[in-house]
C-alpha cells in the first residue's frame, strides 16, 4: 500500500525531475537538491509506521524532499516532523515545497543548525535522520543518540555512496554501546540502527 497522497506524489515528481537535471547539469553541488532515492523514502515511511514514531527530527532538509516522507508516515502515527537545515535558500524551498504538498500542518520547518537542534530533544525522538553535509555527520552522531528515546532509531543517509567520507561515522555509529545496527544496502546506503 502506498501511504504517500497523490499531491504529495505530484510534488515529489517536481523534485525528482530537479534533482536529476542538477546532478547533470552542472549545478554547482551546494546548490543541488540531493534527494534520497525513493526507495530510501518508503524505508523511511516503513520504519515510521512500524514503530509507531511521533517525535521524527531531521537534520538536511534540503529541498524537503525526504521530509515529504517523513511526513507521510507521520500522517499514519499522529506524528510531527522537525526538520533542520542552515542554508536560507533551501529553507524558502522547502517551505514551498511543504506548502505545495500540504503537509506543513506535520512538518515544522526549522532555520538552524541541526546538531544544535537535536539537544531540544533529549531523550524524546522516536526516529532521526540525518542527511547533512558529510563532514557534519561525526558531529551529529552524539547529539543525535542522546535525542533519541529508548528504542527510537537513527537513520543515516549515504553510508555506500561516500563510504571513505563516512567511514567514521560509520565506524563510531556501530561502535557505540548505546546503538545496534547495520547499514541496508538500498539507495545510498542507509545506516539504520536503534538506541538501547
Amino acid at each position: 500500500m502506498d501511504l504517500v497522497a497523490d499531491r504529495v506524489r505530484s510534488v515529489m515528481t517536481t523534485l525528482e525531475a530537479r534533482d536529476a537535471a542538477d546532478r547533470i547539469d552542472g549545478t554547482p553541488q551546494v546548490e543541488r537538491l540531493r534527494a534520497i532515492r525513493p526507495e530510501v523514502g518508503q524505508l523511511l515511511v516503513t520504519l515510521i509506521v512500524a514503530t509507531g514514531a511521533r517525535t521524527i527530527v531531521e537534520v538536511g532538509t534540503s529541498s524537503g524532499y525526504s521530509a515529504l516522507y517523513l511526513a507521510s508516515g507521520a500522517r499514519q502515527t499522529g506524528g510531527r516532523v522537525v526538520t533542520f537545515d542552515i542554508d536560507p535558500a533551501k529553507v524558502e524551498l522547502a517551505a514551498r515545497t511543504f506548502a505545495a504538498a500540504g503537509v506543513d500542518d506535520v512538518v515544522e520547518l526549522r532555520h538552524g543548525d541541526g546538531l544544535a537542534g537535536l539537544a531540544a530533544f533529549a531523550g524524546r525522538a522516536d526516529l532521526v535522520f540525518i542527511d547533512a553535509e558529510k563532514g557534519d555527520y561525526l558531529g551529529a552522531l552524539g547529539p543525535a543518540i542522546e535525542a533519541l528515546r529508548p528504542g527510537g532509531l537513527l537513520v543515516a543517509d549515504n553510508l555506500t555512496s561516500h563510504e571513505a567520507d563516512l567511514a567514521g561515522f560509520r565506524d563510531a555509529a556501530l561502535g557505540d554501546g548505546r546503538l545496534v545496527g547495520l547499514v541496508v544496502p538500498i539507495g545510498r546506503g542507509e545506516l539504520v540502527a536503534a538506541r538501547l
